[in-house]
């Protein structure tokens, strides 16, 4: 099981992967934009097995690379330095509106090929508006993975300090006997008053 998730660190593989993925979700909202409500005969049909075993299979492949590179970091910085390598071996350095404008066009003919390869159900309705769907849905998911390479390095960082920070130990939280707990604020330190009882409740 070990050797499943041992590999080279690299986002090749997981950014082919979001492709593929990308990919289904456009051959899904190509098929509701034209055939609207009757689309979901067709959803969970058997005509579409073959996505849900993709899915399952992307899923799978995602996992791996982002448990790879995890473990191929030796800190979160060396975290936030290998995702910033790896984005720019990506095709046009991993940015820039080239590299969208492929990924877009990639998940875009993924999905109406799949959509022929099983027989175009939507292209018995409004084939414009399944294309416009696809087209759609692609862009909006370019844009969402722009803000999210954008940020990659720093949300990596940041989970990193979140699952590496040090826990304290239940001692810390402790006080001695007879002791009271004091603040470095001179307003609210009075440890006179420590000793004095509580002044009793007057109607």
């Amino acid at each position: 099981m070990s050797r499943l998730f041992s590999h080279s660190a690299s986002l090749w593989r997981l950014y082919a992967a979001l492709i593929a993925a990308g990919g289904i979700v456009a051959h899904l909202a190509s098929e509701f934009a034209a055939m609207g409500r009757a689309a979901d005969d067709i959803l969970f049909s058997s005509r579409h097995l073959y996505l849900a075993v993709g899915a399952a299979l992307l899923a799978f492949v995602v996992v791996r690379e982002v448990l790879g590179l995890w473990r191929a970091a030796s800190s979160g910085r060396d975290l936030k330095r290998l995702l910033r390598v790896s984005l720019e071996r990506l095709p046009f350095g991993g940015r820039g509106l080239a590299f969208f404008a492929l990924t877009g066009a990639l998940q875009f003919g993924i999905g109406l090929a799949t959509e022929i390869g099983e027989g175009c159900p939507f292209c018995g309705h409004d084939i414009v508006a399944g294309v416009l769907g696809a087209l759609l849905t692609v862009v909006l998911i370019a844009l969402a993975g722009r803000a999210i390479a954008r940020r990659l390095p720093s949300i990596g960082a940041a989970v990193a300090r979140i699952l590496l920070a040090p826990k304290p130990a239940i001692g810390d939280y402790r006080f001695e006997a007879g002791e009271a707990p004091t603040t470095s604020n001179p307003i609210l330190r009075c440890p006179q008053l420590f000793s004095r009882p509580p002044p009793l409740l007057q109607p």
